[in-house]
C-alpha cells in the first residue's frame, strides 16, 4: 500500500486518475498482458524508469516533447491515429486499417492523382511530408499492433529512435511509457475534437468502432509541418514508400 500511496503522490488528480485507470483495465485485457511479456517482464527497469519520467509530461499542452527532439531519417517514424481518415467522401482504402491509397502510389519527385477524398487529408499532407525525410510512415489502429510494430521492434533491435505521433489526449500518458521504455524520442501531437475521452470509447476505437472524424488544431498542424519540413532531404532520385507488414518506408 505505501509503495501504491507514493505512485499516486507523483501525479496531480487530474492526470493520474486517467492514466491509472487507463493501466488498471488494460491489465485484464490481451493488450497488458502483451505489453507485459515483451516490455515489462524482458526490461523491468526500463519500464519503471518510464513510468516514472512520465510525471514530467504536460498531457494538457498541444505539443508534448518525449525525452528529446526528433529526427528525421531511416530509424525515424511518424505515427497518426486511424480516425483522421476522410469520412464524407470517405477514405478509399477503408477507416480501421494501416492502408492509404494516395501514399501507396505516391512517387517523388512526382505527385499521383489526389482522390477527392484525400484533398484535404491530413494522413495524406503528413505521409507526404514524411516522405521527404526519409522516416517510416504509420497509420495507427489498435494498441497491440503498435505494441508489435514500433515498441517490441524498437526494444529489441532498435529499428526507431524517433518519432512524431498524433493521438487521443487520453492516450498520451500511457503512450509515453512506451515510446520512453522502448528508447523513442520526439513528440506527441493531441487531436483537438472526435477523439476518446474515456476508457469506454478509447476501447471501442481500439476495435476499429470510430464513427467520429478527429481533427486537430491549426497549430497543431503548423507544428507538425515545421518538424517534418525541417528534416526534408534534397534527392534526385524517385521516392516511394514500400510498405513492410503495416509499416511505410521510404525507399
Amino acid at each position: 500500500m505505501d509503495g501504491i500511496r507514493a505512485f499516486v503522490k507523483m501525479y496531480p488528480t487530474s492526470s493520474f486518475v486517467p492514466f491509472a485507470s487507463f493501466c488498471f483495465y488494460s491489465a485484464f485485457r490481451e493488450y497488458g498482458w502483451q505489453f507485459f511479456r515483451r516490455v515489462i517482464a524482458p526490461h523491468p527497469v526500463k519500464t519503471a524508469r518510464a513510468f516514472l519520467r512520465t510525471r514530467a509530461i504536460d498531457a494538457s499542452r498541444d505539443m508534448i516533447p518525449v525525452s528529446g527532439p526528433w529526427s528525421g531519417g531511416a530509424r525515424s517514424i511518424v505515427g497518426v491515429g486511424f480516425c483522421l481518415k476522410p469520412l464524407d467522401p470517405p477514405c478509399p482504402s477503408g477507416h480501421a486499417n494501416h492502408d492509404c491509397h494516395y501514399l501507396k502510389h505516391l512517387v517523388l519527385p512526382e505527385s499521383p492523382h489526389i482522390p477527392p477524398a484525400c484533398r484535404n487529408c491530413l494522413i495524406r499532407e503528413f505521409g507526404t511530408l514524411t516522405l521527404k525525410t526519409g522516416s517510416a510512415f504509420y497509420i495507427m489502429t489498435s494498441a497491440q499492433d503498435i505494441l508489435f510494430d514500433v515498441f517490441d521492434p524498437s526494444l529489441r533491435e532498435g529499428r526507431f529512435g524517433f518519432g512524431l505521433f498524433l493521438l487521443c489526449r487520453y492516450s498520451l500518458r500511457p503512450f509515453a511509457v512506451g515510446m520512453l521504455a522502448a528508447g523513442i524520442q520526439g513528440a506527441m501531437f493531441p487531436f483537438a475534437e472526435g477523439d476518446c475521452r474515456d476508457y469506454k470509447t478509447w476501447l471501442q476505437a481500439d476495435v476499429g468502432i470510430k464513427s467520429e472524424q478527429t481533427t486537430i488544431l491549426d497549430s497543431t498542424r503548423a507544428g507538425m509541418r515545421v518538424m517534418l519540413s525541417s528534416a526534408v532531404r534534397e534527392t534526385a532520385c524517385e521516392v516511394r514508400f514500400e510498405k513492410e507488414g503495416n509499416v511505410f518506408f521510404s525507399g
